[in-house]
């Protein structure tokens, strides 16, 4: 069963969160700042939200109060684009992260009130174009300058990579492919995976870095795990 990341790192989204979120309408309104997401709904905040933690749509309508289908979700987003005016995903993720960062003020209430952690935001991403069940987008925050992604390995039971897919996604390896970021651009690396890592349909030769720009095609093995590079 797949299961979604609610806001505040597991806390299903409940009314703190709520109450949380209009406290930062308020006092954005307070401040007279203009902000991209003031005219937005409660539940199109609650979409922002679930997607600034990286869940696809399929689970932001499991996490939403009575379930909504993946198919309502998308008009969600769709509107939250025309009225942000923002076009991208991860554009929108990033924007709303930096909005929505807790005012030191606020730390001495962070055991009553759930917050967003907003320690590092995402520099790129990558957007599904193909595949059943699997994220519809993976925001690469990257450490050190770099971000791994896998396969959940359930006989060590300890995450090796940034981000690893569901065990069942047997095309992606354990440890399958490293992006980095440098002042020179975004590149990608094959971890030496048994299906391969496939850039523009073109399969890459382990170990060696290659550029990649936005709009690129990026495969993990040939079985359908295919996203678009955004930056």
């Amino acid at each position: 069963m797949e299961t979604c990341i609610p806001p505040g790192g597991g806390v299903i989204f409940n009314q703190k969160i709520s109450r949380q979120i209009s406290k930062r309408k308020n006092n954005a309104s307070q401040n007279h700042s203009k902000s991209v997401f003031e005219h937005l709904t409660k539940r199109e905040l609650e979409i922002c939200d679930l997607m600034a933690k990286g869940n696809s749509n399929r689970q932001i309508g499991m996490c939403l109060q009575n379930n909504i289908s993946e198919g309502t979700v998308k008009n969600h987003v769709s509107l939250i684009f025309k009225k942000t005016g923002i076009e991208s995903r991860v554009e929108l993720v990033a924007k709303y992260i930096s909005e929505n960062k807790p005012p030191a003020a606020d730390t001495a209430d962070s055991s009553s009130e759930t917050v967003i952690t907003t320690d590092i935001q995402p520099a790129a991403a990558l957007r599904l174009i193909s595949g059943r069940n699997l994220p519809d987008l993976i925001p690469l925050k990257f450490k050190e300058q770099t971000y791994t992604i896998g396969r959940v390995d359930v006989n060590i039971g300890l995450k090796q990579c940034d981000f690893e897919f569901d065990p069942d996604t047997k095309a992606v390896s354990r440890r399958h492919a490293a992006f980095k970021m440098s002042p020179t651009g975004f590149t990608v690396i094959d971890l030496n995976s048994r299906a391969g890592t496939f850039v523009n349909r073109n399969r890459i030769k382990p170990g060696m870095q290659y550029f990649i720009h936005n709009g690129d095609q990026i495969s993990f093995g040939n079985a359908g795990a295919d996203y678009i590079f955004e930056c």
